[in-house]
C-alpha cells in the first residue's frame, strides 16, 4: 500500500510543479507583451533615399501612428520585442524594428526601402541669464 501511495503523491506533486512553472512563464509572457508599446513609442526621423527629405515618424503608446505630423490610417498586425507591423490602408506594411532599447530602422513595404531612425531628443529650452543682471 504505500508503494502505491508514494507513487500517488509522486504524481500529484509532479503535475503540481508543471502546472505552476507554466502558469509563471504565461505571466511573464503577458507582463512583457504589455510593455512591448513603450518600447516602440517615441519620436524618430529618417531621410527618404530618393529626395533626401527627413521625415518624422511618431509611435504613441497606445501605437497610433503619424507621419510628417499626420495620423496613418494604419492597423498593428503585430508586434513582438524585435518587430512593430503595421498595414497601411493600401494594403502594404510598415515593419519598424527594434533593438533591446529603440526602433532602429522601418522598412516601407510600397517603397521596398529600408530607413535608419533616429531618434528626436525634445529639450526645454534654457533661459540664459545676462551678464548685466
Amino acid at each position: 500500500m504505500s508503494f502505491k501511495r508514494n507513487i500517488l503523491l509522486f504524481g500529484v506533486s509532479l503535475a503540481a510543479g508543471l502546472s505552476s512553472t507554466f502558469t509563471r512563464s504565461g505571466k511573464k509572457r503577458s507582463d512583457n507583451q504589455s510593455s512591448l508599446p513603450m518600447l516602440f513609442s517615441g519620436t524618430w526621423k529618417y531621410s527618404d533615399h530618393n529626395d533626401h527629405h527627413i521625415h518624422k515618424i511618431q509611435i504613441n503608446p497606445d501605437l497610433t501612428l503619424h507621419i510628417d505630423g499626420r495620423k496613418e490610417n494604419a492597423t498593428v498586425e503585430s508586434i513582438t520585442a524585435q518587430e512593430l507591423v503595421y498595414l497601411d490602408r493600401f494594403g502594404y506594411h510598415l515593419r519598424i524594428h527594434a533593438n533591446e532599447q529603440q526602433p532602429v530602422s522601418l522598412y516601407d513595404e510600397a517603397d521596398n526601402a529600408t530607413y535608419t531612425l533616429v531618434s528626436v531628443r525634445t529639450t526645454k529650452p534654457t533661459t540664459e541669464k545676462s551678464i548685466a543682471e
